[in-house]
């Protein structure tokens, strides 16, 4: 008899591995649970259902028509459902989730960011230790798979937007030092299967898995205020057969600060350093390691200047590189951080990666009403280091959202993005601007 298509797909050995970490997490959490009364036990599920369709035309990366066509729509949906088990300090969460795609036909930017069907993205325990006093004390540690989602969410997050999220695999300490909230954190990035365009189009399922040969570590820092945020994080990959990398070997620094001043004023300033070492490709011909120099900045001021409208603007200065022959690699890696927030829609519209990049611009976020949440966006961007005989001006980026909360468990969006673009991007067969419609409603439960 033939074994069943997941474990197929994903192999007899990953396979019984998940399933064994899986059993192994329940029965630790639920053992504690057999001697409990039903008034001990705290039982909880929740969850979301979003359907979405976006609609672009001419992408916004210069490209040619035998790569892809002009215009693109996609039909995405996302199921998730968590439960928790809580008894006394102790609980264990389980979460799977449902991401598709449909209207999606040969589109080389659909990849596993959109498409993760019937997925265990977070199975883990937590123990929570009796509460101490004293200058240092561990309020949490959690155990298995988990999303993290830190600072400024510009290296380490879930996602919001995007159709997939990122889990990890690990551990994490959450902890009280003085005044300070700090996380410790040690775990394996999951990565998304299947990768291949055929499977991905067709929806198809294959369990994720994390590799030994990568792991993510290091410290999450907050103040009490919450003015004060610090990361501090070490990447760490090597090949094998099973894993193509690029070998980074990355320490990533993040100083972030934010001043509310007495006129109402608010800056905030995030300053991000990167050094190690890393190839130019994940190719197993490229064996050629080079120096990683890299930083990122990101500064704001903004105003509440109605009483339902904040305005801020903004700046990026983000390091790049337009020499692949050197022995220097100066393009910065967001390592597993998230940037719809800073450049627009990602998945069909795709928006601008966070490196090689100059941007100013202001936004805006209006409630005029309780059900109504409004954002515009504005910004002006400039490669930071220009690709040999292109010009350095990307073009100017329009955006809009509006999000309309019918009911407290309904909330509808509309939104899009406007590209006008430069020199640096009117190029290839689709050198007009490019032009981008979403829509799409949650559900919650």
């Amino acid at each position: 008899m033939r074994s069943p298509l997941f474990v197929r797909l994903y192999g007899r050995g990953r396979f019984r591995s998940l399933l064994s970490t899986c059993l192994l997490l329940i029965l630790v959490g639920i053992c504690p649970l057999a001697n409990a009364s039903s008034d001990e036990i705290a039982f909880d599920v929740s969850g979301s259902f979003r359907v979405r369709y976006e609609s672009l035309n001419n992408p916004i990366f210069p490209t040619s028509s035998a790569a892809r066509e002009q215009s693109n729509q996609r039909l995405s949906t996302r199921f998730i459902v968590n439960s928790t088990v809580s008894y006394q300090n102790l609980a264990a969460t389980i979460e799977i989730r449902d991401s598709r795609v449909f209207l999606d036909e040969n589109d080389p930017t659909l990849t596993a960011n959109q498409v993760n069907t019937l997925e265990p993205t977070q199975f883990f325990i937590t123990y929570k230790p009796e509460r101490a006093s004293g200058l240092y004390e561990v309020s949490a540690i959690k155990v298995g798979r988990m999303e993290l989602d830190y600072g400024s969410r510009r290296l380490l997050a879930k996602t919001a937007y995007r159709n997939a999220t990122n889990s990890y695999d690990g551990i994490v300490v959450e902890a009280r030092f003085a005044d300070w909230q700090v996380h410790g954190v040690y775990v394996l990035p999951v990565s998304r299967f299947p990768t291949d365009s055929e499977s991905l189009d067709g929806n198809e399922r294959a369990f994720d898995k994390s590799f030994s040969e990568r792991k993510f570590f290091g410290v999450y820092a907050a103040s009490k205020d919450n003015n004060v945020k610090l990361q501090s994080y070490w990447l760490k990959e090597d090949d094998s057969e099973a894993l193509a990398t690029k070998n980074r070997d990355l320490y990533t620094l993040s100083v972030d600060y934010t001043q509310p001043f007495n006129n109402g004023l608010i800056t905030n300033i995030e300053v991000v350093g990167q050094t190690g070492t890393s190839y130019q490709t994940a190719s197993a011909n490229d064996t050629d390691e080079k120096d990683v120099r890299a930083y990122m900045l990101f500064g704001y001021v903004g105003k509440q200047i109605t009483d339902n409208t904040f305005l801020r603007a903004e700046v990026d200065y983000i390091s790049g590189d337009n020499d692949t022959i050197d022995d220097t690699i100066s393009d910065f890696d967001t390592l597993y951080g998230v940037r719809r927030f800073d450049f627009g829609p990602t998945d069909v519209y795709q928006a601008m990666p966070r490196r090689n990049l100059k941007a100013v611009g202001l936004r805006s976020v209006s409630k005029p009403a309780k059900a109504h949440n409004i954002m515009l966006g504005y910004k002006a961007m400039w490669y930071q280091k220009a690709p040999q005989d292109v010009d350095s001006f990307i073009g100017h980026q329009v955006e809009a959202r509006w999000r309309y909360q019918v009911r407290p468990e309904l909330r509808l969006v509309l939104g899009g993005a406007y590209l006008k673009k430069g020199e640096g991007f009117a190029r290839g067969d689709y050198s007009d601007n490019s032009a981008f419609l979403f829509t799409g409603a949650l559900y919650t439960f």
